[in-house]
């Protein structure tokens, strides 16, 4: 969530815990003064240093490059072993006396003198070009350095080189399956430590290899069954969609787990962080299937082929999706507010995956509409800015393309903007009353807390 969006929905709570006695008038001010002091300004010599460390490596290499036949082979690989013991030894020196900060940023600049002292390794023995080898060799280098130090920026080369090796490594199809365990691995590594050590920036790489993981995967898939690009939109569909609602449905799933079981689990600061950007990456993901459904799909297809549904990128993912929302709608007995949640995820994935059994534009534009309009509601209960940024963006684009569709017909512009206003006006007076009766039920319960006060 963006810094200026915390501090707007922080004064909106503490108004609201206020008036509630949960917190005094004075300690509410007090926070509020804090925050506005906590300006940025703290983080602005590690962001400069950052850069800097960054410049002083490429500076390093120029220098190398530019004597390279001054320079002898034994003093390059010398020059390079000492500089990257040099680099690990201020690091721990630094640790030592408390500035994890710093010492995070001289293994960063370890892990790059790795990468280049790769990149020179192979021009001084004149080795045959290969990235693929290359980025898995740093990838490796990059999470050793990450997990032996708790590292932050060592994770983030690492992260950046196993997205360049699940790119360059052998062709589609040709990969052994050693290779892609071998993936799966590192993707556990990167995700693992983006929660032990949490940081904003290893919790969105992570997510990223995840996606990049899977594409390998399907695109794999794709290419062995050669079953064509009707064939391969089914895939995406309902393989994208159902990894998209995993992602946002396990971290309410494991919450409903703890409240019908005994069983509390201890669950770390960056387990909730991991958990929040997962459903964030999985909101937008959503939305964005759910307006391509409607808009894209028709234009590239003349008829999907529902036989890729039953490829394993495509089965697995739905299969486990369409589980987890039934799972989580019938634990969410008598909880309106996660029972809206695994609705409204549940339709939006109905929607994506209609234009696998048709391709009508009418029912097409209905299910976006309305699963579009559920998402918002949605996001405006759970008061999350970035979902609701996401979901008006996905309605806005359906309407607008809703609108160039039947802009040729008066009637049908009528008859779009009727449509719209009642299924708008319907929701409306829906969540109107799912509110009061929550209201009326968690009634009882402030006044037995002030009786018991």
């Amino acid at each position: 969530m963006f810094d200026w969006a915390y501090r707007k929905r922080l004064k909106d709570d503490l108004e609201a815990w206020v008036a509630k006695g949960w917190v005094s008038s004075s300690g509410a001010a007090s926070i509020l003064q804090e925050q506005e002091q906590e300006d940025g300004r703290s983080r602005l010599p590690m962001a400069l240093a950052g850069i800097g460390m960054v410049c002083v490596a490429l500076a390093l290499f120029a220098f190398v490059a530019a004597n390279w036949a001054a320079i002898p082979k034994t003093a390059k690989l010398v020059g390079i072993a000492l500089l990257l013991m040099a680099s690990h030894a201020a690091a721990a020196h630094v640790a030592s006396k408390g500035k994890k900060g710093a010492a995070d940023l001289l293994t960063g600049f370890a892990t790059l003198v790795f990468l280049g002292g790769m990149a020179l390794v192979g021009q001084i023995f004149h080795l045959p070009e290969d990235w693929a080898g290359g980025a898995f060799l740093v990838c490796l280098g990059g999470l050793a350095a990450a997990w032996l130090t708790g590292s932050k920026a060592s994770l983030t080369v690492a992260a950046i080189a196993a997205v360049v090796w699940q790119f360059t490594r052998e062709g589609l199809g040709q990969a052994p399956l050693f290779e892609d365990l071998l993936g799966l691995v590192i993707l556990a590594a990167v995700f693992v430590h983006a929660v032990i050590y949490p940081a904003r920036l290893s919790r969105w790489l992570a997510i990223s290899l995840l996606w990049v993981t899977y594409g390998r995967w399907f695109a794999e898939t794709a290419e062995i069954a050669a079953g064509g690009d009707d064939f391969a939109i089914a895939m995406a569909l309902a393989g994208a969609s159902g990894l998209a609602v995993l992602m946002l449905v396990l971290d309410p799933i494991a919450d409903l787990f703890v409240k019908w079981s005994s069983n509390l689990p201890k669950r770390s600061h960056g387990h909730w962080l991991m958990g929040r950007s997962l459903q964030d990456a999985g909101y937008l993901v959503l939305c964005t299937l759910v307006v391509a459904a409607l808009v894209l799909v028709p234009e590239i297809s003349s008829g999907v082929e529902a036989a890729g549904m039953l490829a394993l990128p495509a089965l697995i993912p739905f299969s486990l999706a369409v589980l987890l929302v039934i799972c989580g709608a019938l634990l969410s007995y008598k909880t309106a507010k996660s029972q809206s949640f695994f609705a409204s995820v549940g339709f939006a994935l109905a929607a994506i995956a209609v234009p696998i059994a048709t391709l009508n534009v009418i029912v097409l534009a209905a299910m976006s509409m309305a699963s579009l309009v559920g998402l918002c509601a949605l996001a405006t209960w759970y008061n999350n800015r970035f979902w609701m940024l996401c979901a008006y963006l996905g309605l806005t684009a359906v309407s607008l393309w809703l609108l160039q569709v039947t802009i040729g017909s008066l009637l049908g512009q009528s008859v779009f903007f009727l449509v719209a206003g009642v299924l708008l006006l319907a929701v409306a007076i829906w969540l109107a009353r799912l509110v009061a009766k929550s209201d009326r039920s968690a009634g009882p319960e402030p006044k037995a807390r002030e009786a018991a006060q």
